[in-house]
């Protein structure tokens, strides 16, 4: 829509009409309120349509903030997940760094490594530290 606006406040201050015998020309009048009410229509238009806008654009701005807090979460929750494999690997490195780089890998190897891990959890869960085979109190 067109929201040209013709007169200011000025304007409409200034604004003189003609006298006739009964008064102000009505006709001058008349039009003259024609274009104060074709301002006043154009500028209600230009308000709801303002609002209007304004309200979607704070919809977009919800919806936005509720994606980034959901990003937010699903960031920690990597940063919790990296921090566990980090750990993992370097848990995994330390028991395997006695194998040797002459050591041939194979199914075997693998099978016994997870033995040992198992052996290993069960000793623990019972009270033992594998490494030394003494009981922790």
């Amino acid at each position: 829509m067109n929201y040209k606006v013709e007169l200011s406040a000025q304007e409409i201050l200034d604004e003189k009409f003609e006298k006739d015998v009964k008064g102000y020309n009505p006709e001058q009048v008349d039009a003259f309120l024609d274009r104060i009410i074709h301002d006043y229509v154009a500028f209600n238009q230009y308000e709801k349509d303002s609002e209007a806008y304004v309200k979607g654009l704070e919809e977009k701005l919800e919806q936005a903030e509720g994606s980034i807090k959901e990003l937010k979460l699903s960031q920690d929750a990597a940063y919790e997940t990296k921090k566990k494999l980090e750990i993992e690997n370097a848990s995994m490195k330390n028991r395997l760094s006695d194998i040797k780089p002459g050591d041939k890998v194979n199914a075997d190897n693998i099978e016994y490594i997870a033995r040992l891990n198992r052996l290993e959890t069960f000793l623990y869960s019972i009270g033992y530290d594998p490494k030394t085979l003494k009981k922790n109190s």
